[in-house]
């Protein structure tokens, strides 16, 4: 019932026992052509039941479907999503659920030492003030109505990790909306905006880091320090986490990882 734990199935061997996924679930390539059961807000109850399924793997924020679901006697899996260890205790569950718990704990390590080398790569460096942009109209190009990333959740965790510090100090809100004016006033030094694909014939990654330049007062602006991260990694919390905290690692701090002898 979600992107993530989709890919946590298929990521432990078990996508061809997947009978249903939302309309966002796109990865792997194969979870496209399975059977859609609608989105988060609106699930096809009536479809999830003609399936038949064994298992319904649910988030925690899918109360109501859950309330609705529960009166139809389908078995369910509830499993956390909004931090990192939620997601490797969302493997472990899963896993053990479905009868791949020895998978499961191999994948969890392995996130784990992925996540702890790029962490160590960075310790005792200068953290610089990051803001990450999750969602704008990039097709309009202009910069208003943007949503950042805030401090009470999974993307504030990464850019710890990932040797930065997050540029939104306010801890109520979780995605804030922001205006240029309100990102002049946050000056990041570095600016990471995500983007989930790339539309045929829409703007091109380097379009997109230019429509920045309106605001040249910012420090991440004026430094080259913008950058357009594509793919659905980078909005789903699942298993790829880690490859989006590899990217976010080395763009905050590339000089962490310039080989000896190499410029």
């Amino acid at each position: 019932m979600a992107p993530g734990p989709t890919e946590i199935l298929f990521a432990l061997g078990l996508g061809e026992k997947v009978v249903g996924v939302t309309r966002y679930c796109d990865y792997p390539e194969s979870a496209k052509a399975i059977t859609k059961v609608g989105g988060f807000f609106d699930p096809n109850y009536e479809r999830i039941v003609a399936l038949q399924p064994d298992l319904l793997i649910l988030l925690t924020s899918h109360r109501d479907a859950k309330r609705e679901l529960g009166k139809m006697g389908i078995r369910m899996l509830t499993v956390p999503h909004k931090r990192i260890g939620d997601i490797h205790e969302a493997i472990r569950l899963i896993g053990a659920a479905c009868g791949a718990k020895t998978r499961a704990a191999e994948l969890v390590e392995d996130l784990t030492g992925r996540t702890q080398a790029v962490h160590r790569a960075v310790e005792g460096r200068h953290r610089p003030r990051v803001l990450i942009c999750i969602g704008r109209d990039t097709e309009s190009g202009q910069l208003a109505g943007m949503y950042m990333a805030g401090r009470s959740g999974f993307y504030d965790e990464l850019i710890e990790l990932a040797g930065g510090v997050n540029a939104y100090e306010n801890e109520t809100i979780a995605y804030p909306q922001l205006a240029a004016e309100g990102v002049i006033q946050l000056d990041p030094e570095v600016i990471i905006d995500l983007l989930s694909d790339i539309r045929p014939g829409g703007k091109s990654p380097q379009e997109i880091v230019r429509q920045w330049d309106q605001l040249r007062l910012v420090t991440a602006v004026r430094t080259g320090r913008v950058h357009a991260v594509v793919g659905s990694h980078t909005l789903n919390p699942g298993p790829r986490y880690v490859q989006f905290l590899e990217q976010l690692t080395h763009l905050l701090h590339p000089e962490a990882f310039v080989k000896e002898g190499h410029p």
